[in-house]
């Protein structure tokens, strides 16, 4: 009897791990369309949980609050679109649960211009934390990186 009960509670921890990967994956599926969509208020103020981290290459910043998200996106649309950019589109996710409130997902996208080719570099990539806040995955860092150093999963 000990044994079944084991069994159902390893199963049901790894079913409820598998969702929480499906719902943190599912999470910048609907960030890249909101992004997409220039919403810079849903962005802030719903997809992000202030302050947000944002590091990479030789900086690294803090979105204090939703204002100062809100004026980071639309001072990178202004750049993204002055080379041309028409939307991001991603290409995979690697999503590692970490905790029950804890998530990392990486994330290979490109920027697409008019013609729908990439805007060089064709690939990005860039690690998203996620933190479950109130039962929703919301972004609480992120982090490019190069393409030929992703993050693995493995705890150690």
């Amino acid at each position: 009897m000990r044994i079944l009960m084991l069994l159902t509670l390893v199963l049901a921890t790894g079913n409820a791990v598998a969702d929480d990967s499906d719902d943190a994956g599912a999470k910048l599926h609907e960030y890249f369309d909101v992004f997409n969509a220039k919403d810079v208020e849903k962005v802030a103020n719903y997809i992000y949980s202030t302050p947000v981290h944002v590091g990479g290459g030789t900086g690294h910043g803090v979105l204090a609050d939703p204002a100062a998200a809100i004026e980071n996106l639309t001072s990178l649309y202004a750049q993204i679109e002055a080379q041309g950019w028409q939307e991001s589109v991603i290409e995979d996710l690697k999503v590692c649960v970490a905790s029950e409130t804890l998530a990392l997902v990486d994330t290979r996208y490109s920027r697409m211009d008019a013609y729908g080719q990439p805007i060089p570099p064709a690939i990005r990539t860039t690690l998203y934390v996620l933190q479950k806040i109130d039962d929703a995955w919301r972004i609480v860092a992120f982090y490019g990186h190069d393409n030929d150093k992703r993050p693995s999963c493995n705890q150690g």
